[in-house]
């Protein structure tokens, strides 16, 4: 049985391809690129972290001259605009509420920097509804590496079995497996959902409220 979940926090607890879309396109016209990401082409470049996602924004324009300046300029703007329009998705606080007062442990694993992810989280979620929140520090590894997983673990005396991963996309699925636990992948989510995703993941939910009925 499960008693601890663990979670991606862009496209599984928060919507917010619209700012990232905002700050990253900003930053591009900052820098003098001439081109910009649709939401849906936005999709692509969420899931491993800041830097990968600077990255690939560049697309052919990549080196590290042009990538330390996007960053530089990105970094900022995404700090300033992370909140204005950020929301949970529909039906996952009252999900999340009724998981905790049932004696689930919540915990929040994310690529966004540490900061921002406490920053959001605690604006968005309140400070009681998850144990732990844990983003990356400057030099740290992003997932799929588990060492947030595995920090979890420890820290609180986890038992490996009774944890499941929930998160939106593949590299959530690749650092479920490499933690070694079960993930739970939500459709609603920014992966791209290939039959391929899918039928690694022990659990497909299409909303919110059908973690309760899968966890219980």
């Amino acid at each position: 049985m499960y008693k601890n979940l663990i979670f991606d926090l862009d496209g599984t607890l928060l919507d917010t391809i619209t700012d990232i879309r905002a700050a990253i396109n900003a930053a591009l016209t900052q820098c003098g690129f001439s081109y910009s990401f649709s939401k849906s082409d936005c999709r692509s470049l969420i899931g491993d972290g800041a830097d990968a996602l600077v990255h690939r924004a560049l697309k052919d324009n990549d080196n590290p001259t042009t990538f330390s300046k996007l960053k530089e300029a990105y970094m900022p703007l995404y700090a300033e605009m992370q909140n204005r329009h950020a929301k949970p998705f529909n039906g996952l606080i009252p999900t999340l509420t009724y998981l905790k007062t049932k004696g689930f442990r919540l915990f929040v694993c994310t690529n966004k920097p540490d900061v921002l992810a406490k920053k959001i989280i605690l604006e968005k979620f309140g400070s009681e509804l998850f144990v732990e929140v844990r983003g990356l520090n400057e030099g740290e590894k992003p997932k799929p590496d588990p060492w947030v997983v595995n920090s979890f673990i420890s820290k609180f005396g986890l038992e490996r079995s009774e944890c499941l991963f929930i998160g939106d996309s593949l590299p959530d699925l690749l650092t479920s497996q490499n933690a070694g636990l079960p993930l739970c992948l939500c459709e609603w989510g920014y992966g791209f959902y290939k039959p391929e995703l899918l039928k690694e993941c022990a659990i497909v939910i299409k909303k919110p409220k059908d973690l309760a009925k899968v966890v219980l």
